[in-house]
């Protein structure tokens, strides 16, 4: 790598620590609701193949606009997403009764809402975007859906991998749809200027576009299994963004 595609590769990541990917930011939709469910719409684009067992994650209790993240199903009434997404529901003991995930139609499969009964685990809080940071979450229902299978080994560096992110759309804020993306699992060791020992939990995704909103997408490997959730990234230009890596095992209620 040359002086100047390094120099870039810093900037990059530097503009990546700046900013979390969870959409926290002001709604046009006049129709934020109170009390749920939630009246967002999540779709798939056209001629998409849509992953079922991805949802739009929207927390409530925020103080203004609702929370907006994502999730992703690991069993029929579990989900994972990024921890911060819930900080909220965890200073008031863990209930999570105004969180809700809302998933696109699909295969005969109606576009539908689950709440959310409790947060069952959750990283240990950090001030940092460079440690982990994920919650597991209890639903109060079967979602009915396929859950994505957990992968047990390491994440090479180079892989290629996929994110599935919900997020909304850039001219209606109140319209979503399940995206994915393809990105390459980068060397971690360039966050060394930002902490003495980059954590083994986290990795860096490169060319990978983070939008508001990809907090708790799933990152899946090439046979559809669930490596890591993304939980920061910075501007759409860089495409850069910031992994976690699950734990071993997950702790599932399979109902």
């Amino acid at each position: 790598m040359g002086v100047g595609s390094r120099r870039v590769a810093w900037v990059s990541v530097a503009a990546l620590l700046s900013l979390t990917a969870c959409h926290m930011g002001s709604s046009r939709s006049p129709v934020s609701i109170e009390s749920g469910p939630p009246r967002y719409e999540v779709s798939c684009p056209e001629q998409d193949e849509c992953n079922a067992s991805v949802a739009l994650l929207v927390g409530l209790s925020a103080p203004a606009e609702p929370t907006r993240c994502t999730a992703a199903l690991i069993g029929p009434r579990t989900a994972v997403t990024a921890g911060h997404c819930v900080a909220r529901e965890l200073t008031s003991g863990g209930a999570c009764d105004g969180v809700w995930l809302g998933f696109a139609r699909t295969d005969g499969r109606p576009a539908e809402w689950i709440g959310c009964k409790r947060i069952a685990s959750v990283s240990a809080p950090s001030n940092t975007l460079l440690s982990p940071d994920y919650a597991v979450l209890e639903l109060v229902a079967d979602a009915g859906r396929p859950s994505i299978p957990l992968g047990d080994r390491d994440v090479a560096f180079g892989e290629v991998v996929q994110m599935v992110s919900v997020t909304a759309d850039r001219f209606y804020d109140d319209v979503h749809q399940v995206r994915s993306r393809r990105c390459v699992v980068d060397d971690n060791r360039q966050l060394s200027s930002w902490t003495p020992v980059p954590s083994r939990s986290i990795r860096v995704l490169s060319s990978c576009p983070i939008r508001q909103g990809s907090s708790g997408a799933p990152v899946l490997d090439r046979e559809g299994r669930l490596r890591g959730l993304v939980h920061a990234g910075g501007p759409p230009y860089f495409a850069f963004g910031l992994m976690t890596l699950l734990p071993q095992p997950v702790e599932r209620d399979d109902g």
